[in-house]
């Protein structure tokens, strides 16, 4: 029998593997190493995020993050950090879902400024989104982002998500200043 967190079915994560990314299931260990890299003000200008305010606090967030759902059983969630292969295995970043139904779940992800402009983030959402829409029953993806985040526009576009009524979405209230993204799983 496949065991369920709430109403969703849960499946192991698994590492993921690029050309140049290795993507591994979030845990409170890789808090030391992506500490810097999240704690770089540049990457929250378009977000509502805040930096985390300590290796302590991040290993606490990737601790509830590794048990792979909400404590009400209403979201699983996926996330994985991202190593760059030619970096030495530098931590780079992560890619992230939440699955709100058996059929919808949101995309989020941040790269380190240090690794923009290489097609990483593309190269680490596409493994992401294959393996995502693998998932028994999941048909849509969603993201939110900031009209001024024009890396996250281009990308989306790239990975093939369209622009959707706001009223359309149906994981809550994006922010105000975000637009609304979806991909259909391919027929």
């Amino acid at each position: 029998m496949t065991p369920r967190c709430g109403d969703l079915l849960v499946t192991p994560m698994k590492k993921l593997i690029t050309e140049r990314l290795r993507l591994e299931p979030v845990c409170e260990g890789h808090a030391p190493e992506m500490f810097p890299v999240l704690a770089d003000p540049a990457l929250y200008t378009c977000l509502a995020a805040k930096p985390p305010k300590s290796v302590e606090e991040l290993a606490e967030r990737y601790a509830r993050q590794a048990q792979g759902g909400s404590p009400d059983g209403k979201q699983r969630w996926l996330n994985w950090i991202l190593r760059s292969v030619n970096d030495g295995d530098a931590c780079a970043g992560f890619v992230q879902a939440t699955l709100h139904t058996e059929t919808t779940g949101d995309l989020g992800y941040i790269l380190g400024t240090a690794f923009w402009g290489r097609g990483l983030a593309l190269e680490a959402c596409e493994a992401a989104i294959t393996a995502l829409l693998a998932l028994p029953g999941l048909t849509t993806l969603f993201a939110t982002v900031d009209r001024r985040n024009v890396r996250s526009l281009a990308l989306l576009a790239r990975l093939g998500f369209q622009r959707v009524e706001r009223d359309t979405y149906p994981h809550g209230v994006a922010d105000e200043s975000d637009d609304v993204y979806r991909l259909e799983r391919p027929a």
